[in-house]
């Protein structure tokens, strides 16, 4: 889980949010702006590095509110 953590944490730094923004695997995405066309980079990201697509009944809020919520999905659908 550490490893998908780390993944998921540096793309979002590096391709989405502001240089100074501080990102915790906790943190609520949405409140450090993290947006909807933010979550389509995001699940493309997934796609191309574990190649594996999201199941649709996962697609939900819950899934993506935090880099942590969305690794446990990962962990899941690569296990």
């Amino acid at each position: 889980m550490t490893e998908i953590i780390e993944a998921l944490s540096d793309f979002i730094k590096s391709n989405i949010l502001a240089k100074d923004i501080v990102l915790e695997p906790d943190f609520v995405l949405k409140e450090v702006g993290v947006d909807s066309f933010s979550i389509v980079e995001i699940v493309l990201f997934i796609e191309r590095k574990y190649g594996k697509l999201i199941p649709d009944h996962l697609m939900v809020p819950e899934t993506f509110r935090s880099v942590r919520s969305i690794a446990t999905v990962v962990e899941d659908i690569i296990n």
